[in-house]
């Protein structure tokens, strides 16, 4: 599968040949991510677009050169990225990780104590591989030998 999509640096065709499950989670976050920044910028001139018929992952956005509309980009696509992998990984969907570990336990309130028995969002997991997954591209552009 990880061989088939386009434009995956080494390292993030290594994350996804190593945990395929995720790279539904972010193909879904990137995807969510362009359409809250075309809903965002929806009546402006640049209203984020990408380019029709793209299937990287990220689709390609038209933007080639360092912008404040590039950063927005990256930005919402990376908080699409880590919110639907941490979803995901409440919801049981992935194997490497699941609920927040830090919140198990006791639980206290207005109410008193408790015990927790949810399930928290395990937010520093998505982040953590979101950050490696999406800034593998950046990081290979400046560190050509270790990518």
């Amino acid at each position: 599968m990880c061989d088939n999509v386009p434009r995956l640096v080494g390292k993030q065709r290594q994350l996804c040949q190593k945990n395929p499950d995720i790279m539904r989670s972010i193909g879904e976050g990137a995807t969510e991510g362009v359409k809250e920044c075309q809903n965002r910028f929806r009546n402006n001139r640049w209203n984020c677009s990408t380019l029709q018929g793209d299937s990287s992952v990220f689709g390609k956005s038209v933007i080639k050169k360092a912008s404040r509309e590039a950063a927005f980009v990256y930005a919402i696509s990376s908080a699409g990225v880590v919110y639907a992998i941490t979803r995901s990984c409440s919801k049981g969907e992935l194997l490497d990780c699941a609920c927040d570990p830090t919140k198990k336990g006791k639980g206290v309130d207005e109410q008193g104590t408790f015990d927790w028995g949810g399930c928290s969002d395990n937010i520093k997991f998505a982040l953590d591989f979101a950050r490696r997954f999406v800034d593998a591209p950046e990081k290979m552009e400046r560190d050509p030998g270790h990518s």
